[in-house]
């Protein structure tokens, strides 16, 4: 479960790390307000789920609380991927000389904690890690041991002395920073924290300018104070909730091909197979079993994301059966004309009667996962 930014900058508050001075607006008149009492040129970030704010011409800057109000005129009901957006954190601008990064991630090959440092701030980490893997510094950590101070100390030399002459005071400053991230990781049940950028600042102290923060879906029942509805209608954001109940797995991505599968193995080999085609998955949905009703009510949630343009789903049935699938599939059509492609792979149990089922009503299945992948692309590309 991601929050938005202004609420991990809180929780990043209580640990220690420094954030910006800031507050939250909810109209133009309230944006102006905020800025007068900062007293400052400011930044104003909507608060949205996804990221890539900057590149959409979301994220802008103003030198005075009137030139604010203006610009947040254009940014108040703007939809970004589905999203309407209402609110607004208005932050001071913060003079810097240099940016890094700093994220902690589930490493999920290991089952351990990994930290991960880089001079290169400010910019995607999976476009750095892919095209400057060398400016990456990472380090596993044992769950049962936690970070050590020494552990923290070698990554914060490491990145200062890339980027800055060594000053003892940036490296301390630096460490701390890193182990109260970490600390803010296992205390929330985390899969990802990061600061991106984390800003340098004259006096060589740190500032985190950006942040993201996940929390483990199955730890939920831990955060209780984390969970509400974000970027998601109420009724959406229960149907993701009866989701979890369910035992399915669901994660919102930033493309616009919606996902449905059951497996975890088979989902995450259909994400990688789009990327590296040049499709954009919307979302990583992990249904194991399904049932007729199950699979009208995942339809749901895709009936409802404006920016998905084409479906995959991929039926691989042992327990449960493709034509009772199908009958789902055919039931909700039935009840909503479709806004989007859809593309199905259906193999396994009943697999002929389901095919029939989905034939009747104009969808042909396909057999291979690579040639349903790639339909998908096809499909979105012409859309």
């Amino acid at each position: 479960m991601r929050i938005y930014e202004y609420e991990t900058k809180e929780l990043f508050k209580e640990v220690g790390i420094v954030v910006p001075m800031s507050g939250l607006a909810q109209t133009p008149e309230h944006v102006r307000e905020v800025a007068m009492k900062l007293n400052t040129p400011v930044i104003l970030k909507p608060q949205t789920m996804l990221k890539a704010r900057g590149k959409a011409g979301l994220i802008v800057s103003a030198n005075y609380p009137e030139d604010a109000a203006q610009a947040s005129k254009s940014i108040f009901g703007r939809e970004y991927y589905g999203e309407i957006i209402d609110t607004i954190l208005v932050e001071e601008m913060v003079d810097h000389r240099s940016e890094l990064y700093l994220g902690v991630i589930v490493d999920y090959a290991s089952g351990q904690p990994l930290v991960i440092t880089s001079s290169a701030g400010g910019v995607e980490i999976e476009k750095t890690a892919l095209e400057h893997p060398e400016l990456l510094t990472k380090v596993s950590v044992s769950p049962s041991k936690g970070l050590s101070e020494d552990e923290a100390t070698s990554l914060a030399k490491g990145i200062v002395g890339e980027i800055e002459q060594p000053a003892s005071a940036l490296v301390e400053d630096f460490k701390d920073t890193i182990l109260s991230l970490y600390q803010l990781f296992t205390q929330y049940d985390c899969e990802m924290v990061e600061i991106n950028p984390l800003g340098i600042k004259d006096d060589l102290s740190t500032v985190a300018l950006d942040a993201a923060l996940v929390v483990d879906h199955d730890a939920l029942f831990r955060q209780p104070q984390l969970v509400r509805c974000r970027g998601l209608k109420e009724e959406d954001f229960q149907r993701e909730k009866d989701y979890r109940d369910r035992g399915w797995t669901y994660l919102q991505m930033e493309g616009d091909i919606g996902i449905l599968s059951s497996g975890a193995g088979i989902t995450m080999a259909i994400l990688d197979l789009m990327q590296a085609k040049g499709g954009r998955p919307a979302n990583f949905l992990d249904t194991a079993q399904m049932d007729r009703e199950g699979i009208y009510d995942a339809f749901r949630l895709f009936y409802h994301q404006r920016s998905i343009k084409t479906v995959l789903v991929n039926i691989f049935a042992g327990l449960n059966r493709c034509d009772d699938l199908a009958e789902g599939i055919r039931d909700f059509i039935k009840d909503h004309p479709l806004p989007f492609a859809l593309v199905v792979r259906m193999v396994g149990n009943r697999e002929e009667e389901g095919r029939s089922i989905l034939k009747a009503i104009g969808i042909t299945p396909i057999s291979g996962l690579e040639e349903a992948v790639y339909q998908a692309i096809a499909l979105t590309k012409e859309k």
